[in-house]
């Protein structure tokens, strides 16, 4: 039997999560193994760090095959349509028609079932009362600041909390990781917060993730070249670790490249940016892996975001090449926005030149292509998880390439669409990195 125990307290000093948990929860089994890879998988996905999640939890199952968390955490870190989750769901359901669980096992066991269902509000609040009403229980704390973070709670309440977990584990990273998250998408991140972020990438130099935030407050506070370094330790440190997991599911990895691609671009460093952008054009694989999915959507359209975001109108030779570097399939959702854009940068550099007839045509291109886009919302949603990320974002920078296009064709309505582009510029970009919930029981 494999019991959850209600003292969850967090170690007073971090330990390298690549060897031993920093947060662990007691396991009954009689192998040692089971512990260490179960408790470092529950800690991969609160950082939601899911590649690496999966590794841990196979590692876990190998050690006892019989452990229902086990199942658990491989269910949480599997698409619900995949034969992985379809096996995993299997064998769980199996066992708990043999094991006799405890309460506390019980509780966990139904609380990431609602988790896996797709319940994002209902875990929040599970994990809220659980750890108001188990102070020690701090696995639940964590839970608790990250999920209704990404639960879009709002307030003083929640900061406070981070603040009292982290006052009282000030040396633990994912306290220090809680607290740093909730200014993820401030526009000018909190002194706090930045130190926070500073302090858990020191604390684990190793992972990834916490690189990649340190380095989006950084960027977000404006201090670029910081930000680029950081979002480059994250990149190498999850390299580093391909040789454990699935390099099609190296999510972690690519984000960090296409987070550095961008601030380099938007630290002036042009050249460097469309380097690492064309060099992410390259690596798009075509599977059903989600570092492939993202490298689809993503990494195809980088060098097109990117002249998006060029003060000018770029050169026809620059539109071009980042065109090829696209390379879309016809008649793929990708090609509507590789037409999009390519027709929205094209109009631009047509107005530039007073050619307005044809600027106003190469527009309507833009725009139809947009249209052709958004029809595919419905399916979209559909199939949810990454794709739907993808999707969202790419929706965004469709429509932010037609603003720039409107803005410098129509000279008496310049300021109108220019607020319209600061509005859509202020919205949050659509999260990677925030759990990507199952599509369980969707239409």
């Amino acid at each position: 039997m494999h019991c959850w125990a209600e003292d969850n307290t967090l170690q007073n000093q971090a330990e390298s999560s690549a060897e031993n948990p920093v947060l662990r929860m007691a396991v009954v089994s009689d192998n040692p193994e089971l512990a260490r890879q179960l408790n470092l998988g529950l800690e991969c996905c609160l950082l939601n760090y899911q590649e690496k999640a999966r590794y841990h939890f196979r590692q876990s199952l190998a050690a006892d095959d019989a452990c229902v968390m086990a199942h658990v955490g491989m269910l949480m870190v599997h698409p619900s349509g995949s034969p992985e989750y379809k096996e995993q769901l299997q064998a769980l359901n199996a066992l708990l028609d043999t094991v006799m669980l405890t309460p506390v096992e019980e509780w966990y066991l139904s609380t990431f079932l609602q988790y896996i269902a797709g319940d994002l509000q209902g875990t929040a609040a599970a994990f809220k009362k659980r750890a108001e009403v188990y102070r020690r229980d701090t696995m639940a704390a964590c839970w608790d600041i990250l999920l209704n973070h990404y639960a879009a709670e709002q307030g003083g309440n929640i900061v406070s909390r981070a603040n009292h977990l982290l006052q009282n584990h000030p040396d633990n990273p994912f306290a220090l990781f809680c607290r740093a998250l909730l200014d993820e998408y401030s526009s000018s991140p909190t002194v706090e917060a930045l130190q926070a972020a500073q302090k858990a990438a020191e604390s684990l130099p190793g992972n990834p993730v916490l690189h990649l935030l340190y380095g989006h407050l950084l960027r977000r506070s404006g201090r670029l070249e910081e930000a680029i370094s950081q979002y480059r330790a994250a990149r190498m440190a999850a390299a580093n670790e391909l040789e454990f997991i699935n390099p099609a599911d190296a999510v972690t990895c690519h984000i960090s490249s296409l987070a550095e691609a961008s601030s380099c671009w938007q630290a002036g460093r042009r050249i460097d940016a469309l380097r690492l952008s064309f060099e992410l054009s390259k690596q798009v694989n075509d599977g059903a892996g989600e570092g492939d999915i993202l490298m689809h959507w993503e990494g195809r359209t980088l060098p097109l975001r990117l002249l998006v975001l060029q003060p000018t109108a770029p050169s026809g030779a620059a539109i071009n090449a980042a065109a090829k570097a696209c390379n879309a399939p016809v008649g793929t959702p990708v090609r509507h926005i590789q037409d999009c854009l390519v027709a929205a940068i094209q109009t631009r550099s047509l107005a530039e030149s007073k050619r307005l007839s044809t600027a106003t045509q190469t527009l309507l291109k833009a725009e139809q292509h947009f249209s052709e886009l958004y029809k595919l919302s419905d399916d979209m949603n559909r199939a949810g998880g990454l794709r739907l990320t993808c999707y969202n974002r790419a929706l965004q920078a469709c429509q932010g390439a037609i603003l720039r296009a409107r803005i410098a064709l129509y000279a008496d309505s310049k300021d109108i669409w220019q607020t319209h582009l600061d509005e859509l510029l202020s919205k949050p970009e659509a999260r990677f990195l925030p759990p990507v919930l199952p599509e369980f029981n969707k239409p």
